[in-house]
């Protein structure tokens, strides 16, 4: 290869990384574990199941178009905060961001109308809704674990009611916990940029889902769930509430992998063995891509 080479290649590399960035693609695996709880939860428990696999595409395109809308919207506030980030780094276009974004949902919402026709377009354009809402007013808005939440139980939403209406307790009862489980975790992830240590509820309401899971009279396999997620959420908090050396991004990376495993522990519930192993493997999957790919 020539000197003069070199440099190009280096810049597409550089770019490629910083579109994979932007995307968070290394979390993409927990959104598709979300879809298979949906799916399991109207009763359809084979995660390969065509209409399955189709809105989990559906779904990646929702969740990446998010993403890259995310760093569209905190352009200014990267600049002078997180410069290293591939939009105010120059990486990555403002324009070509926002073209992404309308491409991709355009693009998801083809999708879902295929795989599961007018309530999950319908339940889809409402997730566009809600993302759009945090992504654009996330930074002073107090309800924004909330809001992040609910776009995560619109993944659950939108699968279930492609295969059946109307909703269910139990699809109420995982979404409720689910929320409790993002809430905590959003909520951590914005104290990074605060001086002081987050408070300890964030923390608790992380252990919501296995405590009620391991607690109600399920499976064995569902108990060992319930402990190995209890046992995680415990590992991932090891950075956070210390005085020195504190690393939030790194708890928020292995917690945001957690949520394919609490996406197990309600699979176990519903007796879905294959799609518990799906989601476990989408954990393991979502660890591995974020020593590649910037996840938070």
């Amino acid at each position: 290869m020539s000197p003069e080479a070199l440099p190009s290649r280096v810049t597409r590399q550089k770019r490629i990384l910083g579109w994979l960035t932007s995307m968070r693609l290394s979390n993409s695996p927990t959104v598709v574990s979300n879809v298979f709880v949906g799916a399991a939860l109207a009763g359809v428990l084979q995660p390969d199941h065509p209409s399955v696999a189709m809105l989990a595409v559906a779904m990646v395109l929702y969740y990446t178009a998010g993403m890259i809308l995310n760093d569209v919207c905190d352009f200014t506030w990267d600049k002078v905060h997180r410069p290293s980030r591939p939009m105010p780094a120059g990486v990555v276009s403002r324009g070509a961001g926002t073209v992404a974004v309308v491409v991709l949902f355009a693009v998801g919402t083809v999708l879902l109308w295929y795989a599961g026709g007018l309530n999950s377009v319908v339940s889809g354009v409402i997730l566009i809704g809600v993302i759009a809402l945090y992504d654009f007013w996330h930074k002073s808005n107090p309800a924004s674990p909330l809001v992040m939440a609910l776009c995560r139980v619109l993944v659950y939403v939108t699968a279930f009611v492609a295969f059946s209406w109307p909703l269910t307790t139990a699809l109420g009862i995982a979404s409720l916990l689910l929320v409790l489980y993002m809430t905590g975790l959003t909520a951590i992830a914005k104290s990074e940029a605060r001086p002081s240590m987050v408070g300890y509820w964030p923390a608790a309401i992380l252990f919501m889902g296995p405590f009620f899971y391991g607690l109600r009279g399920g499976s064995f396999q569902a108990h060992v769930l319930a402990t190995m997620l209890a046992i995680w959420i415990l590992y991932s908090l090891r950075t956070v509430y210390r005085e020195e050396n504190r690393n939030i991004g790194l708890a928020i990376g292995r917690l945001i992998a957690g949520i394919s495993m609490f996406d197990a522990l309600v699979l176990a519930s519903t007796g879905a063995t294959q799609s518990v192993t799906a989601a476990l493997v989408a954990f393991g999957t979502t660890l591995v891509f974020q020593r590649y790919v910037e996840g938070t």
